[in-house]
């Protein structure tokens, strides 16, 4: 219909959403995002303990298969000692692993290796290195301890350079918190919990050392002379 000229149009008109509206709006997806991230963030803290328990698991295969060749394990590996680098000896020059992988707790930019690779596995090896090599007399045990350092992102692997062999024989290493040989990682401790998480190979009930402060293993064995 027209009327003076013009077209009369009927309809309603559009109307915005109000401060209120928008704020509610905005609180609302903010209490979803408070609900979700937890579950989100801890669900990523499962994923890595799974995948440095996988790694780990691979790497003792092939120190295991290295032991077999050469009779011994590798010695010691730390992140950050360049002058202790034994899971390289699983690479080169014979290839029990095409590298070294991934430790998924390494802090980025922190834990680097000569060669720029960010590596934070840590090795605890009665292979020959700097350390047994003036035991004397030298023990006769095959063993190591490969550490991840968890969610905590913490070395709870203070006798790592000793290992097994944390305390003298006849000692109670668990009276010396220097002498402890780990904290294990248990995630009903909560997922975030403090220890590390440890693949173990050998004879490791044999030497002297303290898991938790308080579990004492011992057996000291030196073998024939």
């Amino acid at each position: 219909m027209q009327k003076n000229g013009l077209t009369e149009q009927s309809g309603t008109k559009r109307r915005g959403f109000t401060l209120i509206e928008l704020l509610i709006v905005i609180a609302i997806i903010l209490i979803l995002i408070a609900i979700a991230l937890p579950n989100f963030l801890e669900a990523q803290v499962r994923a890595k303990v799974a995948k440095a328990k996988g790694n780990a698991r691979t790497i003792a295969t092939a120190m295991e298969s290295y032991r077999t060749d050469f009779g011994v394990y590798p010695e010691d590996h730390d992140p950050d000692d360049n002058s202790q680098k034994g899971l390289y000896q699983l690479t080169t020059p014979l290839k029990y692993l095409p590298s070294v992988p991934e430790e998924p707790f390494a802090l980025a930019g922190g834990l680097l290796d000569p060669n720029g690779d960010e590596i934070g596995w840590e090795m605890a090896s009665t292979g020959p290195g700097r350390i047994f090599s003036v035991l004397l007399p030298r023990p006769k045990i095959h063993a190591f301890g490969l550490a991840s350092f968890g969610p905590d992102v913490n070395d709870d692997f203070p006798c790592g350079d000793y290992w097994t062999l944390c305390a003298d024989e006849g000692a109670d290493p668990c009276l010396d918190s220097s002498k402890w040989a780990w904290t294990d990682y248990t995630p009903t401790n909560g997922t975030s919990s403090n220890g590390d998480i440890m693949q173990l190979g050998g004879e490791i009930r044999t030497g002297n050392y303290c898991v938790n402060g308080y579990e004492r293993v011992r057996g000291y064995y030196r073998g024939p002379t």
